[in-house]
Formats: C-alpha cells, sequence, structure tokens
C-alpha cells in the first residue's frame, strides 16, 4: 500500500472509529435516559428545584386559609386526639365565620372514645357496671354523631387517606363526583393509568354519610420531597378527588369534574370554569412559591373563641390541619425540609386557582430522545472532527442553549429537564477529545491492527515488505464464502441483547480464525452472517481448496463450539456455507470520504446464493460448478442440483463437497443417490421417485432426498414438453 493510499485508509478509519464512538456515546445517554437510574432521577429533580423559582406566583392567594391546630390550641385545649364535641364546635365557628368550604386534613377512622355512650360501654363490657346520667342532652351522648350533625350544617369535606399496599377489604365508600371523561380517539381509559387503591381509611360511617370525602395523599419523589399531589385516583373503581380539589367543588356547588385524556393517559382535571394540566397518573406539579407560612395561618384556638378576624376566614377556603412537629403531619418541598402537610393542600389549591400548575407534556419523553439525539449529533461534530480551538467556544455554546432552552420552557409552565443534554455534551466532550488524542498517538498501531482484522498476520507482513497499492481496484478471480446462522432470529427472541452480543462474538472469533489460518480475507459481517474471499489483496494459491476447506472446518469447528454455547445460553447453533469461484472486482470502494476494501460483481450474487440453498436442501456446504472444477481431486463431490437461477444466462451446478474419508463412509449412499440422479435427469420420474424414495425411508435426516421426492411427484403428475434435467429457482 501506498503512503498516500495509507494515510487516506487510516483517515478513513479514524473518521469512521469517531463516528462511532459518537453513536455509542449518544445510545449509552438514550439508554441512560430510558433506564432512569436513582442516582440520574435524584439529579433531575434537583435541577427542577432550581428552575422553579421561574414559575412561582409574586404572591400567594388569599383564598386558602389554614385553620392550625398548633401548640396554643393543644396547650388550651388539651393534647390531641380532641373530643369530637370540640371539634364539632370548631365546625360550628367556621360556618359561624362563613367560609366558603372546610376541609378537614384530619382523620376520623375511629369513634370517639371519651363520649359517654363510649365510655358505658365500656364498663359494663369491662367491668360489668351500668351507668347512666339524667339531665345530660341527647347530642352529648355520641360526640361522634355530634360532629356529624355539625358537618351536615356545614360546607366541609373530610379527608380520607387511599392505601395502595395491595391489601383489599369489603369497604364501601360513599358516592362519590360524577367523572365526564373526554378521551382522544384510541386513548387508552383514564381508569388503567390513574393510581388504583383497593383500600382506604376512612371516617367513621356517621361522618362520612354527612359530608362529602377527598383524599389527603401526597406523592413524594425518590429523594422523600413532595413537588406534586395527584388530583385524582381510584379507589375500588370509582374516581375520587383530593381534597383540595374536592373543598373547591363544594364551593363550586358542583359534583361534576372533568377528566381529559390523550394517548398517554390524563392530561388535565376540571371542576367549573377551573382546569389544571396533571399528568398521566392524574398528579399536579405544585409551583411552591415559598417555604411554610407563605399562607395565612389562623390558630383553632382563636376561632373557637371567635377571636380570629373575620375578613381572614370570611369567603375562604378553610383547611383544618396541624403544624405541630408531634402529631407527625410534617413533608419536604423543594422550599422547604418541614412543611406542614396542610399546607401542601393549601398550595395545592392555589395553583387550581391560578391554573398555574407546572405540566410534563406528553411529548416530553419524544423531546428529550430527540433533545439527546441533537446535541449528541451536534457534540460529535464538535469534539470529534473540528479543530481543538473550537472546543470550548462549541461545549458553551451547547450547554447554554439546553440551560436557556429549559428556562424558557419552565417559565411557560413546561419542565424540559437540561440534565440529560448537559451530560451528552460532558460524556461526549471528553469521550471523543481523549479518543481524538488516542488516535493520534497510536496511528502506527491501528494501521496495522487495521490489516490484521481483515487479512492473516503473515499476509500483514508481506504488505508491509513489498511496494504498491494492494488496495486499488482490480478484477481478479477470486473463491467466495457465504456463512449463515440458522434461525438465528428463533434464537435471539430468547436472549437479551447483551448475550445475542455476546454469542456472536463466541461465534464469530473462531470463524474468523479459521478464515485468517487458511489464507483468506474478511471481508465483513453482516448480522449473523459472515463474508469472506481468497486471493486477494495478494495471490493465494489452490484458493478453491482453502475456501471450501475452511467452509467444511467451520462445520466440524460447531460441534466443539456449541457444547460451550449449550452451557453457557442454552442454545446451539447450525451454519450453511456457500462457496463460488469466479471473476470479481475488488478494492477500496466507497466515497472519497469513506471507503471499504470489498468486491462486487455477479460470482459474488452467487455465492450468498448458494449459501442460502443450503437451508432449502438441508446440507451443510453448498459450492457451484466452477468450484468444483477448480478443487480437482481434493474434496468427493456430491450431486445437488442444476438450477436456472435469476440473473444467469446459463444453468449453473450445485455440488455438495464431502471429505474423502466422509464419503468413504457413505458410498453406498451416494451410489444409490447417484443413480437416482440419472433417472432423474432422463426424465424417467416413475423409476426416480421409486429410487428416491427408498433414499428417503433410509435417510429421513437427509433433507435433500425429501426435497428431490417431493419435486419428482409434481413431475410425475405433470410432466414437462422439454426437460433437460434444470430445476427453476425460485425460493430465493
Amino acid at each position: 500500500m501506498t503512503a498516500k493510499s495509507a494515510f487516506r485508509r487510516l483517515a478513513a478509519a479514524s473518521w469512521f472509529s469517531t463516528a462511532c464512538a459518537g453513536s455509542v456515546l449518544i445510545a449509552a445517554m438514550l439508554a441512560l435516559y430510558v433506564a432512569q437510574p436513582l442516582l440520574a432521577v435524584r439529579l433531575d429533580l434537583k435541577v427542577y428545584d432550581m428552575l422553579l423559582p421561574l414559575r412561582a406566583a409574586p404572591r400567594a392567594s388569599p383564598t386558602p386559609v389554614i385553620v392550625d391546630l398548633d401548640e396554643a390550641s393543644l396547650a388550651a385545649y388539651g393534647q390531641w386526639p380532641w373530643p369530637r364535641y370540640l371539634v364539632a364546635d370548631l365546625v360550628d365557628a367556621l360556618s359561624e365565620y362563613r367560609v366558603a368550604a372546610i376541609g378537614i386534613d384530619v382523620m376520623f377512622a375511629e369513634s370517639d372514645r371519651s363520649s359517654p355512650e363510649h365510655v358505658f360501654r365500656g364498663l359494663e363490657r369491662d367491668r360489668s357496671i351500668s351507668l347512666s346520667i339524667k339531665g345530660l342532652p341527647a347530642p352529648l351522648r355520641d360526640y361522634d354523631r355530634l360532629l356529624g350533625d355539625s358537618l351536615k350544617k356545614s360546607p366541609a369535606v373530610l379527608g380520607f387517606y387511599g392505601r395502595f399496599d395491595g391489601s383489599s377489604s369489603a369497604l364501601e365508600l360513599p358516592a362519590s363526583v360524577n367523572a365526564i371523561i373526554h378521551a382522544a380517539p384510541g386513548a387508552p381509559a383514564p381508569e388503567d393509568r390513574l393510581q388504583s387503591a383497593e383500600n382506604a381509611v376512612v371516617p367513621l360511617p356517621v361522618l362520612r354519610e354527612t359530608a362529602p370525602l377527598g383524599f389527603i395523599n401526597v406523592a413524594p419523589d425518590a429523594d422523600g420531597i413532595v413537588r406534586k399531589v395527584p388530583l385524582v385516583i381510584q379507589v375500588k373503581g370509582a374516581i375520587y378527588p383530593s381534597l383540595p380539589l374536592r373543598a373547591l367543588m363544594r364551593v363550586l356547588e358542583t359534583r361534576n369534574l372533568r377528566l381529559r385524556a390523550g394517548a398517554y393517559g390524563l392530561e388535565s382535571v376540571g371542576a367549573g370554569a377551573y382546569t389544571v394540566a396533571v399528568n398521566p397518573r392524574g398528579e399536579m406539579y405544585i409551583p411552591f412559591i415559598g417555604p411554610s407560612g407563605t399562607y395565612r395561618y389562623v390558630s383553632a384556638r382563636d376561632v373557637l373563641r371567635r377571636e380570629a378576624p373575620r375578613e381572614t376566614l370570611e369567603g375562604r377556603v378553610v383547611f383544618v390541619g396541624t403544624s405541630a412537629a408531634g402529631l407527625l403531619d410534617i413533608h419536604a418541598t423543594p422550599l422547604d425540609p418541614v412543611c406542614p402537610g396542610v399546607e401542601i393542600h393549601a398550595a395545592a389549591l392555589d395553583a387550581i386557582l391560578s391554573e398555574n400548575a407546572i405540566r410534563m407534556p406528553p411529548w416530553t419523553p419524544a423531546a428529550q430522545v430527540a433533545g439527546i439525539l441533537f446535541t449528541g449529533i451536534l457534540a460529535t461534530l464538535g469534539f470529534g472532527f473540528a479543530r481543538p480551538r473550537t472546543y470550548l467556544p462549541a461545549a458553551a455554546a451547547l450547554v447554554a442553549a439546553a440551560v436557556m432552552l429549559s428556562r424558557r420552557l419552565f417559565a411557560d409552565g413546561v419542565f424540559l429537564s437540561p440534565l440529560y443534554m448537559l451530560t451528552t455534551v460532558g460524556v461526549l466532550g471528553l469521550g471523543l477529545v481523549f479518543l481524538r488524542f488516542w488516535q493520534e498517538e497510536r496511528q502506527k498501531i491501528v494501521l496495522r491492527s487495521s490489516f490484521s482484522r481483515y487479512v492473516s498476520p503473515e499476509v500483514v507482513k508481506r504488505i508491509a515488505r513489498l511496494s504498491g497499492d494492494f488496495f486499488a481496484g482490480e478484477e481478479r478471480e477470486l473463491s467466495i464464502l457465504f456463512t449463515d446462522i440458522r434461525g438465528f432470529t428463533s434464537i435471539s427472541e430468547g436472549l437479551s441483547p447483551r448475550q445475542v452480543v455476546a454469542l456472536l462474538d463466541r461465534y464469530f472469533t473462531p470463524m474468523t480464525a479459521l478464515v485468517l489460518k487458511s489464507g483468506g480475507t474478511l471481508d465483513k459481517f453482516i448480522g449473523d452472517a459472515l463474508m469472506a474471499f481468497w486471493n486477494a489483496p495478494l495471490d493465494v494459491s489452490e484458493h478453491p481448496v482453502k475456501a471450501v476447506e475452511a467452509a467444511l472446518a467451520m462445520q466440524e469447528a460447531l460441534g466443539v463450539l456449541n457444547g460451550e454455547l449449550r452451557a453457557e445460553f442454552g442454545v446451539e447453533i447450525g451454519i450453511g456455507a456457500g462457496v463460488n469461484t469466479g471473476p470479481a472486482y475488488v478494492g477500496n470502494m466507497g466515497s472519497r470520504d469513506r471507503i471499504n476494501y470489498t468486491l462486487i460483481g455477479d460470482n459474488v450474487n452467487l455465492a450468498s446464493r448458494l449459501e442460502g440453498l443450503c437451508k432449502l436442501y438441508g446440507v451443510p456446504v453448498a459450492v457451484s460448478g466452477e468450484t468444483r472444477k477448480c478443487c480437482g481431486d481434493a474434496f468427493v463431490f456430491q450431486y445437488m442440483d442444476t438450477l436456472r437461477v435469476k440473473g444467469k444466462g446459463r444453468p449453473v451446478g450445485v455440488l455438495v463437497p464431502l471429505r474423502r474419508e466422509d464419503a468413504a463412509l457413505r458410498s453406498d449412499e451416494l451410489a444409490e443417490w447417484e443413480s437416482a440422479r440419472v433417472l432423474y435427469h432422463a426424465g424417467d420420474f416413475t423409476r426416480a421417485l421409486e429410487a428416491i424414495s427408498e433414499l428417503v425411508a433410509r435417510y429421513p435426516a437427509r433433507k435433500l432426498y425429501a426435497v428431490y421426492a417431493e419435486r419428482l411427484r409434481a413431475l410425475k403428475d405433470d410432466p414437462p414438453k422439454n426437460w433437460d434435467g434444470v430445476w427453476t429457482l425460485t425460493s430465493k
């Protein structure tokens, strides 16, 4: 090879390896995005938190107000839980303040044990003591019923907790809302994507029959921080709204809930004139405005004593909950590690009222993939092919573009994380810059190694010693080999992609070694197929014999290889091989910037067709008549067929090569086959069928005989007018 051609080939190899490295790194980033490892998820959430101030409203809405069961209230009225009559007094007081709705973020799942009737029943059960109190008003005998009466007269919504632990019960909830579903054509039913609970912790029947219910579940992310809340869930197949959404519906005096679904699940939830964007699971991302204390707090003590300012509560949506740390209703938000759960409900209502929720549209995954691809391609061009002085400007431009795009979208209410685009820039920048330095340092080794992949080390040494452009294009006689794994699609379906790659590596390694050992040149791998040729770039004596020898050696090597594959992958493979000899054009081919040393010509196509015939006739190796003629007495050849192949003017003889020792063991069989073949070519289809049928009976594993038996039956029933013994190939 001349210095010029060697340089061009090395440059092409360098370009190709850089492009491949860029493609692999881009594919790795796409795989990372699909896999969503925990570290990446956590980093993505931190990016969301950093962008959150861009979407926050300038001030909190005055509509949500929190009536706090705070430390002052507990000090004034005793530890929690309070007697239900005291809760009833709180509800009555809020009704007197003319609040628009009361969302109670407190569970009343058990009876009030301080109720007189509960105390009396307990004493009678446990101590056999019967008590009665005269003069006690009937409503004060059962505090739960007293609270129920207060709830019935108030605009209250009770909280319940949906359980998603897989448990189920015979629990019956009261009727929920009228869910009006608008689904795009072909979209999945929203019920299939919503979070579904088969159980729930609910208020007592005497309470839940007097007020509507809203669930109080939140949805912490992988790092334990609450950034979103579900607006709707399913409980035992029925759709229920969250506490803040149900409180808003109470204000609007509506039981109708609009659910709009697209191809990926829910897209929005609406009530009255309000519509808010949700993710496919029905969760709303809250644009938190600030830490705890952002919304107005009023002590429950002041409400009970009627000391709270009326303008603070009148017409407001009140959430009753606690900020007391000892009552364990504390969560972390992006802006506060210690936020009362009741304030999360207030923030959710604020987001619904302002329709300011952050959206992650259904097209977000596609946009992320497109961003990774686009950024990766630009990074590959910038770091892989541009001059070194452009590295820093290119990196800065890509990083700035990704950040600005994400900031702009987030300001408009859409979260498209720049994390994967920034990571793509970093990974490709480091990887490709390192690759380019490595290529410059290893040019000579790469050149030598590149030749060694196609030809044997001995040929590489001969090329290095001789002058001349051995890879220039020319027409010369070649022996061409194609191999292919039988049923590889079915085999690969039972293996993971990583196992498929490992399987092919285990298979190609010894097969390639046999090609190189016999003086052949490896052309390419085409999926599970292998292409090789002999007598180029240097002359190879007796190349037809060496090509056939390599094909037979491959079949023999499968015996040992299949034992290893069976142990490692649980599969065995079989291959077919086709060999043809004839003139073909061989040399560097391709574009000016990218070339490949390969061959082209009709004889190449015929070799591929011969490999395909192996499966049709059930033989391991098929060679052309020209190859058989060039091999002389090196092998014994069993006649297979004479075919009229599309694109070939003259019929092609096809034969099966056998080693002499194998042919000796099958001498009787081969003699009978030869006799049957003579009858077949003579047009004596009846006697030929009788002879072939005997071979089928004695050698059922030989598919070749079965193929001829089927063909002869058709010829016997409908004999051709001018029979010349040539069969027209239509299967391949």
